[in-house]
């Protein structure tokens, strides 16, 4: 259920941009407004990676005490859930 949510909001030229970012071990950060959608599109994510397997941090759900995360060095798949925009404005 977690990749039919992600490819009906992610456009396929996007999810392929995505997936490329994700194999040369970049960071991708999941904003959603619903945390059981955003957890299960990054659990998709994870998974579409298959046969390599993701090695460095994985957080279907930051806390939002927990956003300077989002500035880390290493390479990251998070997602993080925000009622409205000024959230999503904090994360910039």
């Amino acid at each position: 259920w977690g990749v039919s949510a992600l490819f009906s909001r992610i456009h396929a030229v996007d999810m392929l941009l995505i997936l490329k970012t994700l194999i040369i071990e970049r960071s991708v950060l999941i904003i959603g407004d619903s945390s059981h959608l955003v957890t299960s599109c990054t659990c998709a994510l994870r998974e579409l990676l298959t046969p390599y397997e993701w090695a460095s941090t994985f957080m279907p759900l930051l806390p939002s005490h927990m956003l300077d995360f989002v500035n880390s060095p290493v390479p990251f798949i998070i997602g993080i859930a925000v009622e409205n925009t000024k959230s999503c404005q904090a994360i910039e």
